[in-house]
């Protein structure tokens, strides 16, 4: 049996070009336009609300102007090896655009209000009929159909379903001291260098977006008077989902279905403990894989998706309980988190876009005061 942590790492921990949610669909239409034969009539999506929402305005690697789940449809239409690039699908795709926006119109989408996220159906018809499905996760293909009879059928995805669920079952059963137990038994050095990696990943997407991709929230909160170093951690993690949600050209380690809390986690976690700590990175990335715990821990209850914020109420805990490990009081993570919660009960997800450099720099900037007021 594996490990908990291993399974951990490779199911919660991969890699993401652009948004997940408009990867997901992308990923869905390409898959079941290998099948697809003749004249393109029609590319029909349902979707649940969650991955609809999410995806609806959020920029996509390399594209400008064009945006959202629409414009990831159109594009995955005609990319290559999807079940090879899963949910780095949309890299690439510049030079498709052109062709994307010649069958746009062809692309409709139906909101399931019955499905669980996350949910895509893509349905493409031409001179026959080929159904892609993808359920649970953003990269789950589970099945393509054509002309009626199943082609392709996830023979591991049942023993996945099961790992999935068996891992969040055993989570959800532990305290934040079990956490730490099982953090300090299993962390090994490809969780330790598959972190490192994602740190890099992340920090090339940040830089991006303070040399101009993206809204450029970070670059104008540079310009307060009183900016200090804890800001600029802030600015830091603004600067990379700002750049992501407007499509910079680089995958990010994403964290439970999200590469903005992927981004949030990596570089709020690593900056702050250099900031407060004289530490190895080895201790820096340990800890920074307990926020990822933490953060998974919430959208157990949350929601993978949902109608919350999770750079507030997972990636957020998450940084503040590593900050607290670091800092040897463990015993107040708990009250910590529940203040945190507190202070911002209410903020909503109103979809992946620009805004969310906003919400990261206020994210961060809040789990970094709450681990003061601990402190002191």
């Amino acid at each position: 049996m594996k490990r908990l942590l291993d399974v951990f790492s490779e199911k919660e921990l991969v890699l993401a070009q652009g948004c997940t949610e408009p990867g997901a669909v992308a990923f869905a239409v390409a898959a079941a336009a290998e099948h697809s034969q003749g004249e393109l009539e029609k590319i029909k999506i349902k979707i649940d609300g969650f991955v609809y929402k999410n995806g609806m305005s959020t920029g996509l690697p390399g594209i400008n102007k064009y945006y959202g789940n629409k414009t990831a449809a159109a594009l995955g239409y005609f990319a290559d090896n999807p079940l090879e690039r899963k949910l780095t699908i949309l890299a690439d795709l510049e030079d498709k655009l052109d062709q994307a926006l010649e069958i746009i119109d062809k692309v409709e989408f139906e909101v399931l209000e019955d499905k669980m996220p996350v949910y895509v159906e893509a349905f493409i018809e031409a001179d026959n009929q080929v159904r892609a499905l993808i359920k649970g996760n953003h990269d789950d293909l589970r099945e393509i159909e054509v002309d009626g009879k199943i082609t392709y059928q996830n023979e591991s995805i049942d023993s996945t379903d099961n790992e999935v669920k068996e891992l969040d079952a055993r989570l959800k059963e532990m305290n934040i001291y079990q956490l730490i137990e099982l953090l300090e038994a299993e962390f090994s050095e490809s969780q330790f260098q598959l972190l490192k990696d994602g740190y890099k990943l992340n920090s090339t997407i940040a830089r991006a977006g303070r040399e101009g991709i993206g809204s450029g929230v970070g670059n104008k909160y540079r310009k307060r008077s009183d900016f200090s170093e804890l800001n600029e951690i802030a600015a830091k993690a603004a600067d990379g989902t700002g750049a992501r949600m407007a499509g910079a050209a680089s995958p990010a380690l994403a964290s439970s279905g999200s590469g903005n809390q992927g981004i949030f986690i990596s570089l709020v976690s690593y900056y702050s403990a250099q900031y407060y700590f004289e530490l190895s990175e080895e201790e820096i990335f340990k800890a920074t894989m307990l926020a990822h715990l933490v953060g998974h821990y919430a959208k157990i209850y949350v929601g993978r998706l949902s109608a919350l914020c999770g750079l507030f109420y997972a990636a957020a805990p998450g940084v503040l309980a590593a900050l607290l490990y670091l800092a040897g009081k463990a015993d107040k993570i708990e009250k910590a988190i529940n203040n945190l919660i507190s202070d911002t009960s209410g903020v909503y997800c109103d979809g992946a876009k620009g805004s969310c450099a906003l919400k990261s720099l206020t994210a961060a900037e809040l789990a970094l005061r709450h681990f003061e007021l601990v402190i002191e």
